[in-house]
Parts: C-alpha cells; structure tokens; sequence
C-alpha cells in the first residue's frame, strides 16, 4: 500500500515538471593529420565517427556524424521542477551523473526524495 502511494505521488510529480533534452550540433573541422575524423577545435580533440565521447570538466558527451560534417553533443536536460531543490553536482563526474538531482518533498506525507534525470 505504502508503495503504491509513493508510485502516485512520483506520477503526479512527473506531471509538474518539464523536461527538455538538450542536443546541440557544432561544425567538425576536418583536420589534415587526422583523416577520416571529425576534430573539435574546443577540446581539441580527434573524434572517430559514432564513438561517444565525455570530455572531462565539461558535462555532455560527444560524438562525431562524418557525413554530416557535425559534431552532436548531448547535454543535461534543462528541468523546471516546482518545490524541489537542485543539488550540487560535481563537474568532474562524467556524463549523465553530472547532470543534477533534486531534492524534493512530497507533498502529502511531508518525504524528502531525490530525483535524477
């Protein structure tokens, strides 16, 4: 019974808040010593085709579309989430577990729960 109420109440929470994800292309330079990848001038990196990357300090994860000439990065989602609190989060963690987690309170039994994306 207990489990079903708290079922409940994360479905109506889910129902508060919007979520929307966050996937973002960049030009890949296509750099001579590197042939056949795609070379991001920011992280200064050489990136085979459809292999993910997750460079350290930056929270997201890379990958190469050579065709395309692109650069696809997926970030954490943007989050709206009323009566809960983000937590600090550690850049250094890798991607998704750097993305943030709330701490919010159920509002008919007064819990604390957390909630990552």
């Amino acid at each position: 019974m207990c489990t079903q109420k708290v079922q409940i109440a994360l479905a109506l929470l889910a129902c508060a808040f919007v979520v929307e994800a966050a996937v973002f292309t960049q030009p890949a330079l296509l750099h001579p010593a590197h042939p056949g990848k795609c070379f991001d001038k920011f992280t200064r990196r050489a990136m085979l085709p459809h292999k993910e990357y997750k460079p350290k300090g930056i929270c997201a994860a890379m990958t190469c579309d050579i065709e395309a000439r692109q650069i696809n990065i997926e970030t954490c989602p943007y989050v709206e989430m009323p009566g809960c609190e983000e937590l600090p989060t550690d850049a250094n963690w890798s991607f998704p577990k750097c993305c943030p987690q709330f701490k919010c309170v159920d509002f008919k039994t007064g819990k604390e729960f957390v909630v990552s994306l």
